[in-house]
């Protein structure tokens, strides 16, 4: 059997960069729309905001699918909001012992180092999305994102892509795209066209 990866330390980085472009999101872009078609900026914001609830249920057996798709933010300092309660959801999973535990993340049972893959391949994929809709720097740090690409190539099935699945077909990347770029293609994402 592999080894499971330990990816805590990732998802901490992500969540650092995430937070950083909700804090440099100007009010007119609140109903901005976002590569993610469900989702405008206001929503996508509320959206990343309800992850550390489903981190933490994930770490204490709980079933994180019955919670919310959508958190309240903090509108006056939404990233500083975001990164306090991503990291009480991280401290959460402190115990070693979690990552090779069988427990549930929003798509079924996974050990516990998977299932923060999970959580780490959606939050620079929203990201991105966040980074794009609201003309920012859309490049995660490479080495992050060749974590998350690499969960993506393994999680995603044929089954989980297309019309009412959670992930579009993939797209063909523009052929300057940077690692987060491709990572948003492959899972199906594309700037919108003006």
């Amino acid at each position: 059997m592999t080894q499971i990866p330990d990816f805590r330390a990732d998802l901490a980085a992500a969540h650092q960069w995430v937070a950083g472009l909700m804090n440099a999101v100007r009010p007119e872009q609140w109903s901005a729309p976002t590569p993610c078609a469900d989702f405008d900026v206001r929503a996508l914001l509320e959206h990343l905001s309800c992850h550390p609830a489903k981190i933490t249920a994930t770490a204490t057996g709980a079933d994180p699918r019955p919670l919310p798709a959508r958190a309240d933010i903090d509108e006056n300092d939404p990233g500083e909001d975001y990164l306090k309660r991503a990291t009480a959801a991280l401290e959460q999973w402190a115990d070693d012992s979690l990552l090779t535990r069988t427990l549930t993340a929003p798509w079924g049972e996974a050990p516990g180092g998977l299932a923060l893959g999970g959580y780490l391949m959606e939050t620079v994929a929203h990201g991105w999305d966040l980074a794009v809709a609201t003309d920012q720097d859309p490049e995660a740090d490479p080495a992050l994102v060749a974590k998350a690409q690499a969960v993506a190539e393994r999680a995603l099935t044929d089954d989980s892509r297309g019309p009412g699945a959670p992930f579009g077909l993939r797209v063909q990347p523009p052929a300057q795209g940077g690692p987060t770029e491709r990572l948003a293609a492959f899972l199906g994402r594309s700037r919108p066209t003006n």
